[in-house]
């Protein structure tokens, strides 16, 4: 299968190209490093990396709940390496358990074979349906968005 590009949000599209395609009954994301993601050491910005790995892992909660809308709740970084303009990323999410309203995830982005940041994180299903102030969703929800 052929890399599929899913950057429909203004916020992917500011940060660059997103790629998806399924593979052993495992799906991939991939970005490519360009010069707009670049610190000052002209090395990939840990800012882009996590949005990068938050994008991976939401997409994946996203896709367990059906396709229905989820925010992230919590998520940790971890940096082992850089990355350099022109290589190529790839996330590997893992969904270790579910609930009706909550998905947690595992997620491993790799560049030339290394593991370069891995992280977790929880995503929360959305209701879109009203919109409520935040009294109203503490009293309605468990806590989360």
């Amino acid at each position: 299968m052929t890399w599929k590009l899913i950057s429909k949000s203004s916020y992917t599209q500011l940060l660059g190209e997103l790629e998806t395609k399924s593979e052993n009954n495992q799906d991939k994301y991939r970005m490519f490093v360009t010069e707009k993601h670049l610190n000052s050491g002209k090395f990939a910005h840990g800012g882009f990396l996590m949005s990068f790995l938050d994008n991976v892992m939401g997409n994946a909660a996203y896709k367990s709940f059906g396709n229905k809308p989820c925010v992230t709740i919590s998520m940790n970084t971890h940096f082992t390496f850089s990355a350099q303009k022109g290589d190529e990323l790839i996330g590997l999410p893992t969904i270790e358990r579910m609930t009706k309203t909550l998905c947690f995830v595992n997620c491993k982005i790799f560049s030339k074979n290394e593991i370069i940041v891995s992280g977790s994180g929880i995503w929360k299903l959305v209701k879109t349906s009203s919109i409520k102030s935040v009294k109203d969703k503490k009293a309605d929800d468990d806590g989360g968005w």
